[in-house]
């Protein structure tokens, strides 16, 4: 087994952890009686996202790995987890209205994003040495206008706006930017 193999197993155990969590809630936030559209969305996008993510974990395979870089990569996998949590909580079943629990959590959850996002400006710089100033960083910026409407609003229109941009967002993704393997070197 080569280094990048070994490394790989410990990201596996992190995204796997977050995408359990998120669909191990799936059952209880589809109940008919207690769902909410904004809070579904929201759980396809992250769901999407971990797969983009690791996807783009193909990228790493050519680092020169120190311990402060696999611990700064496995945070990537570790912040997924934290959203998941903040969506599904442990026990899904005792949630009575997922939209109150959602606009109950949504600052967590949207300060969680915003948090994500530093975060990868700070993975990308350290680990992939990308530019500081490199064009890709303009997609982060643009995305923190939602996550400010997000914090702010508790208007339901709104949410389904962001909730709606963020799911075209990962799916461009998908059949774009991020459909090759270690996509993150590309940009």
């Amino acid at each position: 087994m080569d280094f990048f193999n070994y490394i790989l197993i410990a990201f596996s155990f992190v995204y796997t952890a977050a995408v359990l969590r998120l669909l191990g809630g799936i059952s209880a936030a589809t109940n008919k009686k207690s769902r909410y559209f904004v809070h579904l969305i929201f759980i396809a996008v992250v769901l999407i996202s971990i797969v983009i993510s690791f996807w783009g974990i193909w990228a790493l395979r050519d680092v020169d790995w120190k311990l402060y870089k696999f611990i700064l990569a496995l945070m990537d996998g570790a912040m997924y987890y934290f959203i998941a949590t903040v969506l599904v909580p442990e026990n899904p079943n005792e949630v009575e209205s997922w939209r109150d629990y959602y606009y109950k959590n949504k600052h967590k959850f949207f300060y969680g994003f915003l948090f994500f996002l530093f975060y990868v400006q700070i993975h990308s710089v350290i680990i992939i040495e990308q530019e500081l100033l490199h064009p890709a960083r303009l997609g982060n910026l643009i995305a923190l206008m939602p996550i400010y409407l997000g914090i702010r609003s508790y208007n339901h229109k709104v949410h389904i706006g962001i909730a709606l941009y963020y799911l075209i967002f990962v799916v461009f993704m998908v059949f774009t930017i991020a459909s090759e393997p270690g996509w993150v070197a590309n940009m």
